[in-house]
C-alpha cells in the first residue's frame, strides 16, 4: 500500500473520534438518534479542525445499515464506500474551484435524483467562495430540498457567506483544539504508527500545529521525514526576544538568517504577528489553553518583559508594514524598518511611540538606544577653592575643599546656573529661579538711566530654571528676581532660618509656624492670580482654627476677599486641618509694590525709588499701562554707558 499522509490516515471515522468539538458532535448525534435532523447545516471555523470530517461522519451514519447510538458501524458496504470516497450517496463540491453558477445548476438538477442509500448528502467546502449568482441559484433548493437530501456547508470565513444562505441553515462554529487534545493526538499517532519523536520535535510539532489537528499531523510528518526539527524554525522566537530586549542588531540578524534559509518576508512576518498575538493575549490575561505549558510559560515571560502597550504597538506597526510589502521594491525593507522602529526609540516620534516611552519611564525602565538625554555642551565651572567631579553617567558636580560635593546640575541647565548654584550653596543665599519656563518669560526691560549719577547697570537676566516642583525651590525663591551675589564681593553670612515643619500635621499651627510655612511653601502653592494679591499680606494672629491676615488698604483687602476660599484651601492642605481666614486692613503691612522684599523675608523695601516694576508685576495690575519714558531715556537705553549731561542754565 502506498504511503498515506498522517492527517488522512488518522482522519476521524466516528463522532467519538472527533477531538475538541464536543458541542458539535453532541448536537449531530442527538439529532440522528431523535430523528430531528435538519435539512442544511453550516460549519465554520479555522482550517484543520474537523469540519469536512464531521460532515462525512454525518453522511455515514445517515446511510449506515446498522447505526449504534447515533454512531456509524464503519463495517457495512455504505460506510466502507464513503470512507473510500466512491459512494453515490455523498457528493463533495469544492466551491473554491467550482464557484460558477453552472456548477450549482448541475448540482440542483441532480439533487432530485435518487441514490442507493436512504439520504443523499451534499458537502460544499469553502462555500464562501461561491459567486453571487451561484449563491442566489442555490437559495431555493437550499431552503426546500427534496426529502432525501441534506446539505452540509463548510467555510473558514462565515462572514463572507450571504446572509440569506446563513439564515437557511443551522450554523455551528468549530474552534481550535486545546493543547491537551493535540498532545493526546500526537502521542496516539506516534505510538500507533511506531514513530520516533524527540521531546524537542514534539514541542515543535505542537507549536507548529497552533490548534489545528491537520496542521499538527502535517508538522509531525515533516519532523519525522527530516529526522528532527528543521533548522531555522527558531527565527520567530529570536525576533520576539529581540523585541523584548530592544536589540536592533539581533532582530536584523534574525531576519537575514531566516531569509537566507529561504523564508519569505511576508510569511516570516505573519508568523511573527501570530506569536506576538499570543504575547499580547498573555499580557492582558487571556485564556491560552491551546498552548502547551512550555509555550504558555514562554509567552507569559515575554509578555511581562514586553508589556501590553509595546505588544499592541508592535502588532500595529507590523500590520502597517505588510500593507506595503506587496508594492515594495524589496519586500525585506518594510519588515526591517518596522523592527528598527520597534527596537529604537529615536527612530519613531509618533504619538504611540512617545506614549510607550512615557509608560516605560513611569515603570522605571531604562531608555533604549537613541532615547538618552542630550549631552551638555558646556561643563560646570569650578569654583576658586574647589574641583569638578564627573560621575560615571556624565553628571558633573562642584566640590569645595572643606565641604561635601554640591549636587550635580540637572539636564538642560546652563553653566551660569551651575556657577550660581555653587555660590548659593557656598554662601547660604536663597536660590534664584524664574517662576515660569525660560521660553515663556518676556524679555527683560532695561531700566532707565539715573538722572543724578549716570546710567545704572541694567538688571541681569534671570537664569533659566525648571518649575518649582521639579527643582525643589521654595515660594520665596520662586518669586525672587534679584540675581545672586557678585563673585568679586565677599559673601555675606546667611541668616539662620527655622526648620520648616512637615505639612499635613493634622493640627492648627501657631503664628510662628504659619509664617514659616507661608514663606516656605504655602504662598508658592497659590495660583498665579492669587499669589500677587496675598504677597502683600501679613499674618497678624491665629486663634484656634481661624487666622487673621493684614492687608495694606481696603481696596486691596476687597480684591483678596474674592480669592479667600483658595487661600483657605491651601492652608487646610498644608496643615491637614480646616483653617478659616479673616482679612483685615493693617496699615503697617508692606506695600504691594515691594514684592521681592516680602518674598525674601525682609521688612524693609529694597527697591530703589526710580526702579521700575518688572513685567510680571505690571501684568498683574488691573489698569496697568506701559511705563512712560522720555526721549533721553530711550537714547540712554540704546547707547549703554552714555551719561546725561545737564544743560547749562541761561
Amino acid at each position: 500500500m502506498a504511503h498515506q499522509s498522517l492527517y488522512r490516515r488518522y482522519r476521524p471515522r466516528r463522532f467519538s473520534e472527533v477531538r475538541g468539538q464536543q458541542h458539535l458532535v453532541d448536537a449531530l448525534r442527538n439529532a440522528v438518534v431523535e430523528d430531528r435532523l435538519g435539512h442544511a447545516y453550516l460549519l465554520s471555523g479555522p482550517r484543520g479542525t474537523g469540519k469536512t470530517s464531521t460532515a462525512r461522519i454525518l453522511a455515514k451514519v445517515l446511510n449506515c445499515e446498522s447505526p449504534i447510538d447515533g454512531e456509524p458501524c464503519c463495517e457495512c458496504a455504505s460506510c466502507l464506500s464513503i470512507d473510500a470516497g466512491n459512494s453515490f450517496d455523498v457528493h463533495e463540491l469544492d466551491a473554491a474551484s467550482n464557484n460558477g453558477v453552472d456548477a450549482i445548476r448541475e448540482l440542483i438538477a441532480r439533487a432530485a435524483l435518487g441514490s442507493p442509500g436512504r439520504t443523499k448528502v451534499y458537502i460544499l467546502d469553502e462555500v464562501h467562495m461561491l459567486s453571487t449568482a451561484a449563491s442566489n441559484a442555490l437559495l431555493k433548493t437550499l431552503e426546500e430540498p427534496p426529502d432525501h437530501v441534506v446539505f452540509v456547508l463548510a467555510t473558514t470565513d462565515p462572514q463572507k457567506v450571504l446572509p440569506t444562505i446563513r439564515s437557511r441553515t443551522q450554523h455551528f462554529e468549530v474552534t481550535l483544539l486545546p493543547a491537551a487534545d493535540l498532545e493526546a493526538l500526537v502521542d496516539y499517532v506516534v505510538s500507533d504508527a511506531g514513530l520516533e519523536l524527540s521531546p524537542e520535535g514534539r514541542a515543535h510539532v505542537l507549536r507548529a500545529g497552533a490548534g489545528s489537528a491537520r496542521d499538527t499531523l502535517s508538522a509531525l510528518d515533516r519532523v519525522v521525514a527530516a529526522g528532527g526539527v528543521p533548522a531555522g524554525d527558531d527565527a520567530v522566537d529570536e525576533l520576539v526576544e529581540a523585541l523584548c530586549d530592544r536589540d536592533t542588531a539581533r532582530a536584523l540578524i534574525a531576519v537575514e538568517g531566516a531569509l537566507a534559509r529561504g523564508r519569505n518576508p511576508r510569511v516570516l512576518g505573519e508568523s511573527l504577528i501570530s506569536q506576538l498575538r499570543d504575547v499580547f493575549l498573555a499580557s492582558v490575561g487571556a485564556d491560552l489553553a491551546r498552548l502547551t505549558d512550555t509555550d504558555r510559560a514562554r509567552v507569559t515571560d515575554q509578555a511581562r518583559r514586553l508589556g501590553a502597550v509595546s505588544a499592541t504597538r508592535a502588532l500595529e506597526l507590523l500590520g502597517e508594514a505588510f500593507v506595503g510589502i506587496q508594492n515594495a521594491l524589496d519586500p525585506r525593507i518594510p519588515l526591517e524598518v518596522a523592527l528598527v522602529r520597534l527596537t529604537r526609540d529615536d527612530t519613531d516620534i509618533s504619538t504611540a511611540a512617545l506614549a510607550e516611552r512615557i509608560t516605560r519611564l513611569e515603570q522605571g525602565i531604562a531608555p533604549t538606544s537613541g532615547a538618552r538625554p542630550a549631552a551638555r555642551t558646556a561643563p560646570v565651572q569650578a569654583p576658586a577653592d574647589g574641583t569638578i567631579d564627573t560621575s560615571p553617567d556624565g553628571e558633573e558636580s562642584a566640590t569645595f575643599a572643606d565641604e561635601a560635593p554640591v549636587a550635580p546640575r540637572t539636564a538642560g541647565a546652563s553653566p551660569a546656573d551651575g556657577a550660581r548654584e555653587v555660590l548659593r550653596q557656598r554662601t547660604g543665599a536663597p536660590r534664584v529661579a524664574a517662576e515660569r519656563p525660560a521660553a515663556a518669560q518676556p524679555a527683560a526691560r532695561q531700566a532707565p538711566p539715573s538722572r543724578a549719577g549716570g546710567n545704572r547697570r541694567p538688571p541681569a537676566p534671570s537664569p533659566s530654571a525648571a518649575s518649582p516642583a521639579a527643582s525643589g525651590e521654595t515660594p520665596a525663591e520662586t518669586a525672587a528676581e534679584t540675581s545672586g551675589p557678585v563673585p568679586n564681593e565677599a559673601p555675606a553670612e546667611a541668616p539662620a532660618t527655622a526648620p520648616v515643619p512637615a505639612m499635613g500635621a493634622g493640627s492648627a499651627p501657631d503664628l510662628a509656624t504659619l509664617n514659616t510655612m507661608w514663606s516656605g511653601s504655602i504662598l508658592a502653592s497659590l495660583s498665579q492670580r492669587a499669589r500677587p494679591r496675598f504677597t502683600a499680606g501679613r499674618w497678624l494672629a491665629i486663634d484656634g482654627a481661624s487666622a487673621t491676615m493684614g492687608l495694606p488698604n481696603a481696596p486691596h483687602a476687597a480684591r483678596c476677599e474674592e480669592l479667600r476660599p483658595e487661600l483657605e484651601a491651601a492652608l487646610s492642605a498644608a496643615f491637614g486641618t480646616p483653617l478659616a481666614v479673616r482679612l483685615t486692613v493693617d496699615e503697617t503691612s508692606i506695600d504691594p509694590g515691594d514684592r521681592r522684599a516680602v518674598a525674601s523675608g525682609r521688612t524693609e523695601p529694597s527697591l530703589e525709588p526710580d526702579e521700575i516694576l518688572d513685567s510680571e508685576t505690571i501684568a498683574e495690575l488691573d489698569d496697568a499701562v506701559d511705563v512712560a519714558s522720555t526721549g533721553a531715556d530711550r537714547i540712554a537705553a540704546i547707547f549703554p554707558g552714555a551719561e546725561l549731561v545737564a544743560e547749562p542754565e541761561n
